[in-house]
Parts: structure tokens; C-alpha cells; sequence
């Protein structure tokens, strides 16, 4: 016999197979004589999760070894396990004919005496895939939550047992990728199959282009084209095929990016310039002026191509494929007459080059793997498909979500592109990442990216879409994001909310504060998507005022500092500034409740460790952050308001003096922040000391700024018979928990003014008498309490404000919510 069982008389619970009891393993796990390192992998995953869980430690035995526990956990192929099949020809295994390569299927088998967990898929990858499914099912055991992933922190049982297992699960999108340099371990366990960013990406094509690809190999041959030490090379080299074999053992596909050409070597520019164009005009050049192009037109530059591809994929027998981007300058051609720059010649002089270097790769590999980025845009233009149509089936190609990433809910790609490649073969996935307009900051768009990630997976016609590279920040609860993205292309009905607040339960280990943290990280999200689409009318990075940020790549230094500050106030006119107002008063308020919200979360939660607790206080500090700078640009638009009006001096330095105060209050709060998104390979100290520094630019830019200058009529003429008129009634936060604040604009002085508070039913609890009565902009605080002192139940409430000047009289009523 290939395997042999040996039975005993331990009594298995009915409903649930001990694996460990009192720290003493109850099983063993198996796996085939002949398993592939991705299998060994797989079962050193179950290993280790049980030990670090319950501190017993499984062993890990082959089929052709006795196992001497009551239960086995039997994984691998019907290919490589000879348990498996053996069990399937018995007829206790029915392995499902419909699991494609990457899905899995867990059963347990009862023989009475003996229980057999098995874990199964057609391949080695859907193995580790199944690894982490009985993974999850002994964290959903061990803490009653569900749906879960395989890090959701547990604490430590000396006892682990699971309900018998009859589960089959397959990925929705074959393409699950990330773009950046991640943790192996932690791809795999997220069910990534493709890391498309190898390797060095600067996005100017100096480091990062092919022009420099002479830094992976050491051949003689190419040994005069290299910039670097051979030492520095050697060791990269090194440390690439070591990462190479590691994603392979845990199948993820590696593919190395380079921008196509990109800027040569200074080697090559001094040694072969019978290779290069004359010079091209490029800011981020290596000399930030100019660089030699690549001639693409000269059979020499075609002839080093395919050398230098061949010697790549013999250097690293373990990468999947290339990542081969054309972008921009990055990509320029030269000025030549054959090659005819971004001409319909120049486009198929590069495509040229990319066969070149496809077919130089499959020559010495047949099924290695290409993706291109930036197809049929600025270059690669390819309007009926013609080079697509020749490329090796299976290609994948990609566009950004939105314009570029921008926090929005229809990634706005095209369908009839996708569906057309997808027709030819090939596969075709959607980039969603960091969102630039936070960073050095971070912010959660599940709901955004769940909401269209869904509307695409259901709308007729869309039949060419492989997936979605993961999205979302690495820091801070960024990672939140990360989390559902994954598991999204995996299980595209994933209830995502209680995924992340399942995860913010074993985090935090307070259900309430886990409720909290959900809740204002949702508000904060839908709040800055909001803010992002036009910027509350306040900004003109967009090109005018209301624009948005789509394509614009914004970042946090864009939003604050002198720049910002000046085009703020520049806004030209009264009815901008007005809807600038409402703008961000309707912003303010939910914003305030996220800050909220975290805050009282931070209070009530338990950290499990001191990551944790940082991540929470960064999330507190974000809240805040975005609050304050919502009310400095609030006070801004209001100065400029009140410049549209008379005898307003005074209170638009007032507002003027506000945002500076604002402004100062950021500050403090950046230098609390623990860690930052990364930003052109930015330190946390560079990120924290430029931010500040804007800040306090901000501030002083503000605090010199002559008012007057926002002043649209002589503050000293007043016209008889102006109207008497109160206007802009607000009150923030609404809803309240603590306290309140009541706005208003009086168009002349009032000789009184007085706020009412009334009960649903209209009983009268409360009056604000001796109020601000002055022309202009007016602010009352106060603490939701009734005439007697009592704080107000939770509830709804009106107000009336009601002002009164000689014998005419004005009245405005409105609405607000006490929430406790």
C-alpha cells in the first residue's frame, strides 16, 4: 500500500474533528512522496497556523509514512497524492468535475474510527488556495466570525476543533494582481496569482526602462553598457531570483516591469551611440533636460533587444513573464525619418520592438507570459486591433480605474476595448490603487470599489474583464482595502463590510469600537470621494473651479500652502464662493461625525498589540486632519463672501483669522501621524517635515494677506432702505452628540436676535437670548441642553432663529438631531 492508516478508538465529537487537544496534536497532515514545492508550501501554511494558534506543532508526513493520529489531513492533487485517488476510487472522495485549475474543494470523510480531512484542487496553486479555506475555517471555528482571512489575528487556543468540511470554492477573476513589491507570504494568502511590478519602477523609464534592463544580467558580453559596480549588480541579481523562486513556490506569477525603451545607460550612450537618435527634450531625464533615444528603426538596436530579453529569462528561470509599459517621454522614439516619433510609422516601429522582444522570449521559453500597459493610448496605438491579434494568447492588458485612480465608483473603462481583447484571447484587468489625492496619507474606498467592481461584474456585454489589481494603502488601516479588493475578485458577492468589521473585531477586541471605527471610516470615505470630485468648488486644479481631480494625480501638498491658500481666494465671483459655502458646510458635517466616531472608538478599544494602536490613533489623526481642513477652507470661502457685502471688514478678518488658527492645528497632528503612504521614495521624516513646512508657509502667507483686498464695496456707504435679511442658517455638527454650533449672516445689524429650540411636537425647551446681533457673518455655541440643564434626549429638534430690527422682524427655521 502507498499509505497506511492506523485506526484507534478516540471518540470523534459528532459535529466537530479535534486537531488539537490540550496542546497535544489530535492529526497529522499528508501530502504526496511526490508534491511540488507548492504543496509542501500549502501544508507548512496549515503547520504553522495551527502551531502559532495552539502551540502544537503538526507533522507534516508522506503517503508512502504510517500516520499514528485519529485524523489526517490529506492534501495535494489527484496527480500527485496517491491518498486522493485512492479514496476516489474507493468512492469516499467525489472530486468535482467542475472546479477549474485554481479552485479547491474541502471534504471530510468519516471511516468510523478515523477521520480524513481533505484538501484538494487540480493544481498545486488551487492547493495552497485550499490551504488557506481550511485556514479560514479553523479562524471562523476558533472565533465565531465569518467571513474572515487568513491573518485575522486569534488568540491563542490550547484546543482547536472544526465542523466536518463540504466546501468547493473557485476565483470569480482569473487575474487577482498587484502592482507594487509585497510580502509573498502575505499575496498568497490573499489569493494573488500575479505580481505585475518587478523589479525597479520609478516611473521616469531612467532606472526602469529597458535602456537600463543591462542591470539584472552579468555577461561579459554586455559588461560595457552597465553604470554600476558588478558587486552591486551581483547582489541584486541575487536577491531578485531568490524573490522570484519564493512567489513561484507559492504561485504567484512574477513579472518584471519596463517601460519600453526607455532612457539608455550613460555606458551605452558613450559606447554605442551608432544605436541612439539625436537628443530629446525631457524633464525627467536622468539630466533633467534632455536624453538619446533609441533608433527603433536600426537592425543593431533590434539585435542587442534580443540578446538582452534571451539573457534575462536565462538569469531567472523562475519569472513568469514581462510587464512591458509605453508611456510618454519614457517611451520617445527619435526624430529620425524611419522611425517617425508618434506617427502611425513611428507606432509600428515600436511594435516592432515588442515583437522583437516577445518573440526573442518565447524562443527561449514557449509559454512565458507578457502584459502590456498604456496600449492604444499615447503609444501602442492599435485602433483595430491588428498587433493585439498577434500577440500570444493569454496576454494581459489593463487601464487605470477612473482617469487615474481617483476615489469614484465607475471605474470608466472601456467595454467595447475589453470585450474586443478579450474575443482575441487575451485578458484584461483594471488598476486600482493607492488613491494619490490622500497621499502621503491614506483613506478607504471599499464601498466605492465594491459598488463597481459589482456593476461591471453585472453589466450586459461585459465579457472580457480578468480582474482587478488590489487596491488600497499598505499603512495604517489603509490595508482595510487590500483586504476586500482581494478577496473580491476571488468571491464577487463577499460581504465586504463584515469582512473589515470581522477583522476590526479580532483587531480591537470590542464589538462597539470595531461598529465605530466601520462606521467613520465609511462616512470619511464617502466624504473625501465627494470633496475630490469638485474640490467644493474652493480649488481650480482642475482647470476651474468645480473641475474635480480626475487624471490629475493630486496630492495632500496640492490642497494646502500658499499656492493653494492664494487660488482660493482668487475665486472671481459671489455665486461660487456661496456654493463653495454649502459645499463644505454639507461636508463638515459628516466629517465631524467620522472624526467623532474614531475618537470615541480610540477611547473603548483594546489593541492586541502596539501596531495596532497606532493604526488607530493615525485613523484618529486623520479624521481630525480632514475636519480642520474643511473648516480653514470653509472660513476662506466666507471671507470671500462677506467681501460682497458692506461693513464686513471686521468679520472677514475674523474668518481669515479662523483658517490661520485651522491651519496651525494640522500641524501638531502630522507629527503624530506613525506612518505615512509612500511618496516618490519619500522618508517619514521628509513626508513630516514638507507637510509642516507647507503648513506653516500656509500660515504665514495668511496671516500677511491685506483683507482689504477681498473687499468688493466701500465698507463705509451704506444705501438706504437696504433689505433686512437673515440668511445661510446652519448649525454643525448636525447630527450633535455634545454640543452645537448655529451660523447665520445678518445683512444689516440687528437690534436683537434670539435662537428658539423646540420638541418635535413643537413644545419650547430652550431660548438663546443675548446672541450675536452684528451685520455679517455670526457663530452661537451651544451645549444641547434644555432651559433646566438638562443634556437632550436623542431625538429630532427644530430651531428658529428669529432677529429683529426697529419694527421689522425676520424669522428662519430649520432642522437638527441629537445622537448619543
Amino acid at each position: 500500500m502507498l499509505f497506511s492508516l492506523i485506526f484507534f478508538c478516540n471518540d470523534v465529537y459528532a459535529n466537530e474533528i479535534p486537531l488539537v487537544i490540550s496542546n497535544t496534536p489530535q492529526t497529522t497532515i499528508q501530502i504526496g512522496a511526490n508534491s511540488s514545492d507548492q504543496e509542501k508550501f500549502a501544508a507548512s501554511e496549515v503547520q504553522v497556523f495551527i502551531q502559532k494558534v495552539t502551540g502544537a506543532r503538526i507533522n507534516i508526513l508522506t503517503n508512502q509514512q504510517s500516520t499514528e493520529t485519529p485524523t489526517v489531513i490529506v492534501i495535494g492533487t489527484p496527480a500527485t497524492n496517491p491518498t486522493i485517488r485512492s479514496l476516489e476510487s474507493d468512492g469516499n472522495l467525489n472530486i468535482s468535475q467542475s472546479i477549474k485549475k485554481e479552485g479547491y474543494q474541502l471534504n471530510t470523510i468519516d471511516l468510523g474510527k478515523e477521520v480524513i480531512i481533505i484538501i484538494v484542487s487540480p493544481t498545486p496553486r488551487g492547493v495552497i488556495y485550499g490551504a488557506y479555506g481550511f485556514i479560514e475555517a479553523c479562524i471562523t471555528a476558533l472565533t465565531g466570525l465569518y467571513p474572515v482571512h487568513p491573518d485575522l489575528h486569534v488568540k491563542p487556543n490550547d484546543t482547536l476543533r472544526i465542523p466536518h468540511l463540504d466546501e468547493t470554492s473557485e476565483p470569480f477573476y482569473p487575474v487577482r494582481a498587484v502592482l507594487e513589491i509585497d510580502d509573498p507570504n502575505w499575496l498568497a494568502r490573499h489569493r494573488v496569482n500575479m505580481s505585475g511590478g518587478e523589479g525597479v519602477w520609478t516611473g521616469t523609464g531612467i532606472e526602469d526602462g529597458f535602456g537600463t534592463a543591462f542591470k539584472y544580467i552579468d555577461t561579459p558580453e554586455f559588461l560595457s553598457l552597465q553604470d554600476e559596480p558588478r558587486n552591486q549588480r551581483l547582489e541584486r541579481i541575487a536577491s531578485l531570483q531568490d524573490r522570484f523562486n519564493e512567489l513561484q513556490s507559492r504561485g504567484i506569477d512574477a513579472y518584471l516591469f519596463m517601460y519600453l525603451t526607455g532612457e539608455p545607460t550613460e555606458a551605452l550612450i558613450e559606447t554605442r551611440p551608432d544605436l541612439l537618435g539625436p537628443e530629446v527634450l525631457y524633464g525627467a531625464s536622468r539630466n533633467e533636460v534632455s536624453y538619446r533615444p533609441f533608433c527603433w528603426s536600426k537592425p543593431e538596436f533590434h539585435t542587442l533587444a534580443r540578446k538582452l530579453t534571451k539573457e534575462i529569462l536565462t538569469t531567472y528561470p523562475s519569472l513568469a513573464g514581462f510587464h512591458l509599459r509605453s508611456w510618454g517621454h519614457e517611451t520617445r522614439a527619435c526624430n529620425c525619418p524611419e522611425c517617425g516619433d508618434r506617427t502611425p510609422q513611428g507606432q509600428a516601429k515600436l511594435w516592432d520592438v515588442y515583437f522583437t522582444i516577445i518573440n526573442s522570449a518565447r524562443e527561449v521559453r514557449p509559454n512565458f507570459k507578457f502584459y502590456l500597459s498604456g496600449y492604444d493610448s499615447s503609444w501602442l496605438q492599435d485602433p483595430d486591433g491588428k498587433y493585439a491579434s498577434q500577440l500570444p494568447k493569454g496576454t494581459i492588458f489593463s487601464q487605470k480605474w477612473g482617469a487615474d485612480g481617483e476615489p469614484v465608483v465607475d471605474p470608466n473603462i472601456s467595454i467595447a476595448q475589453m470585450n474586443a481583447l478579450g474575443a482575441m484571447g487575451h485578458q484584461y484587468i483594471v488598476l486600482s490603487h493607492d488613491v494619490e489625492e490622500v497621499m502621503p496619507f491614506w483613506m478607504i474606498e471599499s464601498d466605492l470599489f465594491v459598488q463597481g467592481v459589482r456593476k461591471l461584474s453585472n453589466t450586459p456585454g461585459v465579457s472580457g474583464l480578468s480582474g482587478f489589481t488590489i487596491q488600497g494603502a499598505s499603512q495604517g488601516l489603509g490595508y482595510l482595502d487590500r483586504l476586500v479588493s482581494a478577496g473580491l475578485n476571488w468571491d464577487i458577492q463577499l460581504d465586504s463590510q463584515q469582512l473589515i468589521r470581522n477583522e476590526l473585531i479580532a483587531r480591537y477586541e470590542v464589538k462597539e469600537a470595531a461598529d465605530l471605527i466601520l462606521s467613520a471610516l465609511r462616512i470619511n470615505s464617502w466624504t473625501l470621494s465627494s470633496y475630490f470630485s469638485d474640490y467644493a468648488h474652493s480649488l481650480t486644479i482642475g482647470g476651474s473651479y468645480g473641475s474635480g481631480s480626475a487624471g490629475l494625480a493630486t496630492r495632500f501638498w496640492n490642497l494646502v500652502g500658499p499656492k493653494a491658500i492664494e487660488n482660493t481666494l482668487l475665486i472671481p465671483e459671489l455665486k461660487t464662493a456661496q456654493t463653495a459655502i454649502n459645499r463644505f458646510t454639507a461636508l463638515l458635517a459628516p466629517q465631524l461625525r467620522a472624526a467623532n466616531e474614531m475618537l470615541d472608538a480610540a477611547e473603548i478599544a483594546s489593541p492586541v498589540n502596539l501596531e495596532a494602536s497606532e493604526d488607530l490613533m493615525d485613523a484618529v489623526h486623520l479624521m481630525r486632519i480632514w475636519e480642520l481642513l474643511f473648516q480653514s477652507r470653509q472660513k476662506l470661502v466666507e471671507a470671500i463672501s462677506l467681501g460682497y457685502e458692506f461693513n464686513t471688514g471686521t468679520s472677514i478678518k475674523a474668518k481669515l483669522s479662523s483658517a490661520v488658527e485651522y491651519s496651525k492645528s494640522i500641524q501638531p497632528l502630522i507629527k503624530q501621524i506613525h506612518e505615512f503612504v509612500p511618496l516618490f521614495g519619500y522618508s517619514h521624516q521628509t513626508n513630516e517635515f514638507e507637510l509642516v513646512k507647507t503648513l506653516q508657509e500656509e500660515v504665514e502667507w495668511l496671516t500677511t494677506f491685506d483683507y482689504r483686498t477681498l473687499q468688493q464695496h466701500d465698507e463705509n456707504f451704506l444705501p438706504e432702505g437696504a433689505e433686512f435679511l437673515i440668511r445661510e442658517v446652519h448649525n454643525y455638527p448636525n447630527p450633535l452628540k455634545k454640543e452645537t454650533t448655529f451660523t447665520y449672516i445678518l445683512s444689516l445689524e440687528a437690534d436683537e436676535v434670539q435662537i428658539t429650540i423646540y420638541t418635535a411636537s413643537g413644545r419650547r425647551i430652550q431660548v438663546l437670548k443675548d446672541i450675536s446681533m452684528k451685520e455679517g457673518y455670526n457663530e452661537v455655541e451651544w451645549n444641547a441642553q434644555d432651559a433646566e440643564g438638562n443634556p437632550l434626549a436623542n431625538g429630532v429638534y427644530f430651531y428658529k432663529i428669529r432677529a429683529v430690527l426697529e419694527d421689522e422682524i425676520v424669522e428662519s427655521i430649520h432642522k437638527l438631531a441629537v445622537i448619543r
